[in-house]
């Protein structure tokens, strides 16, 4: 079934059902300032994640912190001018003496209410630590091939970089606030003691006491909040886990136990977060209940001291007042320390992913050495197991333990530098080689001229004709915030994309040829199917149409060495004898290696390497010249009976994934008419 049928009930294949919500946008600036803009901050030190976040944001900082202190000054003056006013006016009544006292007073809450534009900026401040720190780490996980040596799970990843970086974006937010509250704090103590020293005292002192009392309750805090943490990303492995196989779930039967294990994850999570809710509820009610007290009890005092005569009526106004104002900085107080931890927790994973150290890289890079090297006549050596690929030969890796082949095909393709290599060069005079270890050649080297395709097809979303080009495709136009919305809508359809044309992208003849070698002509019908859409991981096609269209993609690649690993695994026999026909006529004098112990392949091998139970090459020759050998006779033969049973399989599952597709698309069809 051809991808252009199941979608033939679209106006256009490359984009279907795009929702056209309206959006109101208002209007914005061409060029925002340096600190507005929305980016990434530059390197992060893993060990200091928190220190290099601010320093990344020193300036947006800055402009939030002055702003916070206008606005907290504003306001813990304005009970101090209306004293002075109060004062004034008792004392000389409706007279110009009221005058200074009425100037500075609105003075002060003009300054305050110009200061109002603190909020947008401290807005700013919490959007690029939080987009900045979901963007450091995305561009740091997603430019590791292979996920690095540390392994985590997509769980993890998620939480990280949407959990984690809404923490740090909240601690940057936090500090500008925290440093003028406790600026303001102590501008209000210092002119409480100027009109009563013991009632200056009683809260310069016992307020902060009181907060260090809080914020022992910071390090139980951080602890259950670890403990949550760690439990929502195991919910969201699960969850994550299910979409992508979900197809495989149903056809296991197994989503009983997988509800299970999610309700059991679930109660987890729940039980996890009520553990760090009763220390976050203390905290709350404390930054409520304190404030209240302290304000009772210095009201109380001030008004004994007006009967003793030591206070005046204006000043316990202004004491009522700056009581009234310094819940504030308690509640600044209060969520800063929730916001520490939660940021400390985060940091700490954020600098897990950014120590994630890359498989491969330029480390060991010598400029120069592969000058000597013609790519289309070398060979690969593997000194691990003694394997030998000569160039220009379409060699076959058979072996007792299938991994251990593919194990050999990654190191031949420089997938860890930890693994040693071999380009084989010929030397001119005589028969003597060069080995040249590929970890000196730069890495962008090795991957333009060795391409590796692994057993398990990894396919884009996106159209075909991009997934086939790779590095070649065209690059998307990058989109408004407007536009972006309207196509996102609700959620349903395919947004509408242009492509800017990159002049390196191979023509649709070229593909369709690669695409004729895969046998994967039937999934397209014309060059325009070519532009039909795929789901994430090609999930709208069949396990043997995703193994197809990644073999084309690997022959487009024309590279000179190309290493394919169980390209076949997932078709019936028969397009597997067209595959391997077209594959060897298409490679013809061009170094391939194919890791397989299907006969079919076998027998278009011009060289087998047959690598034992211990890893070792124990042989090499043609398929028939090595039948003689027992071990790789039941080796292919098993490998023979295998394929038999999944060829039934595979072409039970085109069919169905076929017939899933196609009534997907008459569900759309159907939805787009309703």
């Amino acid at each position: 079934m051809g991808i252009k049928r199941l979608f033939s009930n679209s106006s256009h294949t490359s984009a279907t059902r795009v929702n056209r919500r309206v959006f109101e946008v208002g209007p914005m600036p061409k060029k925002w300032p340096a600190f507005a803009q929305f980016q990434g901050f530059g390197d992060i030190d893993p060990d200091h994640v928190l220190r290099s976040v601010a320093r990344g944001n020193r300036g947006t900082l800055i402009f939030a912190t002055f702003g916070s202190l206008a606005l907290f000054l504003g306001s813990a003056l304005t009970p101090w001018a209306v004293g002075i006013l109060l004062d004034s006016g008792l004392e000389q009544g409706l007279t110009w003496a009221i005058l200074p006292g009425a100037l500075l007073t609105v003075g002060i809450i003009a300054m305050r209410a110009c200061a109002g534009v603190e909020e947008a900026i401290v807005a700013m401040l919490y959007f690029r630590g939080t987009i900045g720190a979901s963007y450091v780490q995305v561009q740091r996980y997603t430019g590791i091939r292979g996920g690095g040596r540390q392994q985590f799970s997509s769980g993890e990843i998620v939480s990280a970089t949407e959990g984690d970086s809404r923490k740090i974006g909240r601690f940057l937010g936090a500090i500008s606030g925290a440093i003028a509250s406790f600026t303001a704090f102590g501008v209000v103590v210092f002119l409480m003691i100027r009109a009563s020293v013991p009632l200056g005292l009683l809260v310069g002192i016992g307020l902060p006491l009181l907060l260090v009392g809080m914020s022992a309750l910071m390090r139980p805090l951080q602890n259950r909040l670890n403990e949550q943490r760690e439990e929502r990303g195991k919910l969201t492995t699960l969850s994550t886990d299910a979409v992508v196989g979900l197809r495989v779930l149903r056809g296991m039967g197994g989503e009983d136990e997988y509800n299970a294990r999610y309700q059991q994850q679930s109660v987890a999570l729940r039980e996890a977060g009520i553990h760090a809710a009763l220390v976050q509820s203390v905290l709350g009610a404390l930054s409520t209940a304190i404030p209240a007290i302290y304000t009772a009890v210095v009201v109380s005092i001030g008004l004994w001291f007006i009967y003793q005569g030591e206070l005046s009526r204006g000043e316990l106004v202004s004491f009522f007042g700056y009581m009234a104002f310094l819940g504030a900085p308690v509640t600044m107080a209060t969520q800063l320390f929730h916001a520490v931890p939660d940021a400390r927790v985060a940091a700490e994973r954020m600098g897990k992913l950014l120590k994630i150290e890359p498989l491969t890289s330029d480390a060991q890079c010598i400029p120069g050495a592969d000058t000597a090297i013609n790519w289309a006549e070398i060979g690969l050596a593997d000194p691990e197991s003694g394997t030998r690929i000569h160039g220009g030969e379409f060699t076959v890796l058979v072996g007792v333990d299938p991994n251990t082949a593919a194990q050999v095909a990654e190191r031949l393709a420089r997938v860890d530098d930890e693994q040693l290599a071999y380009a084989v060069v010929p030397v001119s005079t005589g028969d003597d080689e060069s080995l040249i270890d590929l970890r000196t050649i730069a890495l962008s080297t090795v991957r333009q001229n060795i391409v590796l395709s692994q057993a398990i097809a990894q396919l884009f979303q996106g159209r075909i004709r991009s997934n086939l080009a790779g590095a070649h495709a065209d690059d998307l136009v990058p989109r408004p915030i407007a536009v972006q919305m309207a196509d996102t809508g609700d959620g349903t359809g395919i947004a509408q994309r242009e492509h800017s044309i990159n002049l390196s992208m191979p023509s649709g003849e070229t593909m369709r040829s690669a695409l004729f070698v895969a046998d994967a002509l039937d999934i397209i019908e014309s060059d325009e199917a070519l532009d039909a859409h795929i789901t994430e991981r090609g999930r709208n096609l069949s396990g043997g149409q995703r193994q197809r269209l990644a073999l084309a993609r690997a022959v487009l690649s024309n590279a000179p060495i190309l290493v394919l690993v169980e390209p076949t695994s997932a078709v019936d026999s028969h397009t597997e004898a067209r595959i391997a026909q077209r594959l060897q006529a298409q490679r013809l004098e061009q170094t391939t290696v194919v890791v397989s112990a299907l006969p079919i392949l076998l027998n278009h091998a011009d060289r087998v390497v047959f690598l034992g139970a211990n890893g070792q090459v124990e042989a090499t020759g043609t398929h028939e010249e090595l039948l003689k050998n027992e071990h790789y006779y039941q080796v292919v033969h098993r490998a023979a009976g295998d394929e038999a049973a999944a060829g039934n399989v595979a072409a039970a599952g085109e069919e169905t994934g076929a017939t899933n597709a196609t009534g997907a698309a008459n569900e759309t069809a159907a939805g787009e008419e309703n």
